[in-house]
């Protein structure tokens, strides 16, 4: 298990870009077709999309509000209920999102609270509300049939928190991750624009992975963004096909499998 944070961007950093992200998603929600849908969360369209967003920023809110040491319910959060219409769904999404990043930035990245991965902290939630929430405006401009964009540094850390928050015991959000257990089959991820390489290795005891260059079994190499969306399923660059796949195929279609978030 990596369990440090010297690689992490500035707590602030992910605040500034959470409110930005949401303000974009917010527009799509207010300008799109309400069911429209999400190819990349094929059992939801735009308007579920946003409904799921917005609870999630109150829940998180609530969880650093109180300063919860356990998991909160979803069944006493405040203003819950989203509008019928696309102007207030996409207001109703904004104050969400800008509240969350209010409140995170009110309790610094220190204050100890719940999560469900390794860390038990703010910082935690400022890093995982930012990426949650750029994915899924991403996930709304590909239901509008747009292509997102994202910071190569933010990509390379949307990577680094994947593979961090995969190895921890509570992290059951990654489905497939008992398929990962066992030896060999190494993979090793480069990113060419940024920062950020990952040598991801399977044990009995389950998945691992080191920061930095190493040999393995297979690679996928090109721009963090670009590597970003074929990790998570999100493929929304205008030229796809620049993540090159090198050695055994079989591998590296096992990881992309066992890493499957959602």
């Amino acid at each position: 298990m990596v369990d440090e944070t010297a690689g992490w961007l500035e707590h602030e950093r992910y605040l500034t870009e959470l409110e930005a992200d949401v303000r974009l998603f917010a527009g799509l929600v207010a300008e799109g077709d309400q069911a429209a849908r999400v190819p990349s969360c094929p059992d939801w369209d735009l308007a579920e999309l946003c409904r799921h967003q917005g609870m999630v920023h109150r829940w998180v809110t609530e969880v650093v509000r109180t300063g919860a040491q356990e998991r909160l319910g979803f069944d006493a959060l405040p203003d819950p209920v989203m509008p019928d219409d696309a102007d207030g769904r996409a207001d109703w999404l904004r104050r969400g999102g800008l509240a969350v990043a209010e409140e995170l930035r009110k309790a610094g990245p220190d204050l100890r609270v719940w999560g469900w991965a390794w860390e038990q902290n703010t910082r935690f939630w400022g890093r995982r509300m930012a990426h949650e929430t750029m994915v899924h405006r991403l996930d709304a401009e590909l239901a509008l049939g747009r292509a997102g964009k994202v910071p190569a540094d933010l990509a390379a850390d949307n990577i680094d928190e994947l593979l961090h928050n995969a190895g921890a015991p509570a992290a059951r959000v990654y489905r497939n991750r008992d398929r990962l257990r066992g030896d060999g089959d190494t993979l090793h991820v480069h990113c060419t624009d940024t920062h950020g390489e990952w040598l991801l290795s399977r044990t009995p005891e389950g998945f691992r992975y080191e920061r930095g260059h190493a040999k393995a079994d297979a690679a996928l190499r090109g721009p963090a963004a670009q590597l970003m969306e074929l990790l998570l399923n999100r493929h929304t660059s205008a030229v796809p096909n620049e993540v090159e796949r090198l050695g055994d195929s079989a591998v590296i279609a096992l990881w992309l499998d066992g890493l499957a978030f959602g």
